[in-house]
């Protein structure tokens, strides 16, 4: 499936407060797969996944991380929600493909992959009840501020 198309069916499935706000972006140079993928909010890039930076950061060292890859020592960039180089564009991608295609709303809700539970975050699916009741604390910083925008947005 063509990025556009599946950027198109993600966006249609944003609860209607926060649709035209979020957006999910991806680029590509040249016939590799590098580039990167962005999410904006309200035109302000949060979240950028840079396959670079992604492959400078997990491809030297032999330090284990929680997801099983060797990774360099972190630098500090200027991050807000996601650290540069957290995600790469191929695994948004794939995040968003199973988002859409495998998983229905609850198993998207209760993901490992953040990602995924960011988009489920502002998904129309999520009722108001059961956006109160998400627990914060346990949240990666991206599905917090999607979490807390949606909260903001819809009134609760």
């Amino acid at each position: 499936m063509r990025w556009s198309k599946l950027k198109q069916r993600i966006e249609n499935k944003f609860h209607e407060c926060v649709r035209g706000r979020v957006a999910v972006h991806s680029t590509a140079y040249g016939n590799c797969t590098c580039g990167h993928a962005w999410l904006t909010l309200d035109g302000v890039v949060i979240a950028n996944f840079c396959t670079r930076a992604f492959y400078e950061r997990y491809s030297c060292n032999t330090v284990e991380s929680d997801r099983g890859l060797s990774h360099l020592e972190i630098k500090q960039y200027n991050k807000q929600y996601v650290e540069y180089g957290e995600l790469f564009r191929q695994g948004v991608y794939l995040s968003c493909w199973e988002y859409i295609h495998d998983l229905n709303f609850d198993e998207a809700l209760m993901s490992d992959d953040f990602e995924i539970q960011a988009l489920a975050m502002l998904d129309k699916r999520l009722g108001k009840r059961r956006l109160a009741n998400i627990k914060h604390k346990s949240l990666h910083l991206l599905v917090r501020r999607f979490l807390d925008f949606r909260i903001e947005k819809g009134g609760i």
